[in-house]
């Protein structure tokens, strides 16, 4: 009967550890993802900053008649 409750409560231990484990690296997947989401948005805002910075040399000031 002690066994039975040793094998059990040990089943739980190692659920409780999987599970840990498990959650550690969902959070580091998010993490991960989170990280190439924010380069790659900072890497458009970059773009479009200086896309729009070369239009405004490029188109200049209005030349009056």
């Amino acid at each position: 009967m002690a066994d039975l409750k040793d094998s059990r409560a040990q089943s739980r231990l190692e659920k409780a550890a999987r599970e840990r484990g498990n959650a550690w690296v969902n959070y580091e997947v998010e993490a991960k993802a989170i990280r190439e989401k924010t380069a790659r948005l900072r890497a458009l805002r970059i773009a479009k900053e200086a896309a729009d910075k070369s239009a405004a040399v490029c188109e200049g000031p209005a030349l009056k008649k």
